[in-house]
């Protein structure tokens, strides 16, 4: 027996026995050292002493269990010192029973853990750390990654805008001459056929040499084609020039910075380069663009790229057109035609607002939220890089101030609404 209590005398551990009644009665020196009350302090003094007020009704619980016959074994809480600090303990929890087995008090076995507890915290506070910088770091990869690709995407935009605008430059010239020259020369023709008429009014009847050229020139025919040819031909150089216009429009070289422009302007010279795309096939009909166009004011922004967030959003709304197509004949076709229709409008009088529809397949609701992110695609492999709306998303939120929004169902189609700034209040470098 002696020896027992010597043991639990020098034990670390603090070792305390109390009664039913939480009543203090033994209190050796570990638990001295533990919680810095003297054996004489605490023996005859209610345990609650020891326990913070929000932990009190531990104690009523861990009676319960000892009633029933458990042992509780490294049970972690929180208790408090005599100085009032609190200090992480885990407790071991036994029945004192007397010799017919009914319970007629509690031993306690407490050890101070706040080293372990504090060892835990910062692990999980270096974990959280780690994660945090683990998720920063793919966030800055694909940050990295994203601006990569939109660089070689501006780069290429921008020889392309330069090669756009170098052979319109070059087209324009000749063309310009030749639609300048066609006035002139219809003039002379005018005069030409209208002295050969003169001509054959006074000389009905020529001589034989000058009726045999005559007829095998076809002069009737010529007289009556000559002016008609002439004419189309004027209508070619000022469509060629009407082109010529469009691509200069849409490449935008010589505004790089903010300018007020006509946004139908970008819209149908962005339409005209994309005709190729538009017009009747052999498979389906012509694909009807609708323009429900407002009176708009002059735009301040970058036409260039606000045209480029144009060409991405038709060029998507075509493919989907397309893909709608698949399963459907001509005649099916012609009966519910591929329809794209372009809205603008002015919002509160400092937004216009862009508005692209489509009525092809739609985009499916568990991806729809995808569609913005950098190098998402739902194309097969070299049909697409994914960055066309991720790029146009920026061009509109970040360099414009505006929002970029899609609104779609499948198999009824897809809007997306485009809303900027009539004015900047920031001009920011490109």
């Amino acid at each position: 027996m002696f020896r027992l209590a010597a043991i639990v005398e020098s034990s670390e551990d603090a070792i305390i026995s109390k009664t039913l009644n939480g009543v203090i009665v033994s209190w050796n020196a570990g638990a001295e050292k533990l919680f810095g009350y003297q054996a004489q302090e605490l023996i005859g003094q209610p345990v609650t002493l020891l326990v913070p007020a929000e932990r009190i009704d531990e104690e009523a619980q861990i009676l319960e269990k000892l009633k029933r016959g458990e042992r509780v074994e490294h049970f972690e809480t929180l208790r408090q010192r005599k100085d009032g600090t609190l200090i992480n303990i885990s407790l071991t929890i036994s029945p004192v029973l007397d010799t017919t087995g009914r319970i007629i008090g509690i031993s306690k076995i407490a050890r101070d853990i706040s080293n372990r507890k504090q060892a835990e915290a910062a692990l999980l506070r270096s974990e959280a750390q780690l994660r945090q910088q683990a998720t920063a770091l793919k966030n800055t990869l694909v940050e990295i990654k994203r601006m990569q690709t939109q660089l070689v995407q501006n780069e290429k935009m921008s020889s392309l805008g330069q090669l756009v605008a170098g052979v319109a430059h070059e087209i324009n010239n000749p063309v310009n001459f030749i639609h300048g020259n066609l006035a002139y020369v219809q003039e002379y023709v005018e005069d030409l056929l209208g002295f050969v008429q003169l001509y054959q009014q006074y000389n009905p009847n020529p001589a034989p040499e000058i009726q045999a050229a005559a007829d095998d020139i076809e002069l009737e025919f010529l007289q009556e084609d000559l002016p008609k040819m002439l004419a189309s031909m004027k209508l070619g150089t000022e469509r060629i020039r009407q082109i010529v216009l469009s691509l200069r429009n849409f490449s935008r070289m010589d505004e790089a910075e903010f300018k007020a422009v006509d946004i139908h302007e970008g819209i149908n010279s962005t339409l005209l380069i994309l005709q190729h795309r538009l017009k009747a096939r052999p498979e389906r009909p012509e694909i009807q663009v609708i323009k429900d166009y407002a009176a708009l004011p002059l735009v301040e922004c970058y036409a260039g790229q606000l045209n480029q967030v144009f060409m991405n959003i038709l060029t998507n709304s075509i493919d989907a057109l397309e893909d709608s197509n698949a399963n459907r004949t001509y005649e099916q076709i012609q009966e519910n035609p591929n329809q794209i229709t372009i809205r603008t409008s002015v919002i509160d009088t400092v937004w216009v607002e862009v508005a692209l529809r489509d009525n092809g397949v739609g985009i499916p609701q568990e991806i729809k939220h995808r569609i913005f992110d950098p190098f998402f695609t739902t194309k097969p492999v070299g049909k697409g890089t994914g960055m066309g709306m991720s790029i146009s998303y920026q061009i509109v939120t970040e360099k414009h101030g505006g929002k970029l929004e899609c609104f779609s169902k499948p198999g009824v189609g897809t809007e997306f609404i485009i809303r900027i700034p009539l004015q900047q209040q920031v001009h920011q470098a490109v």
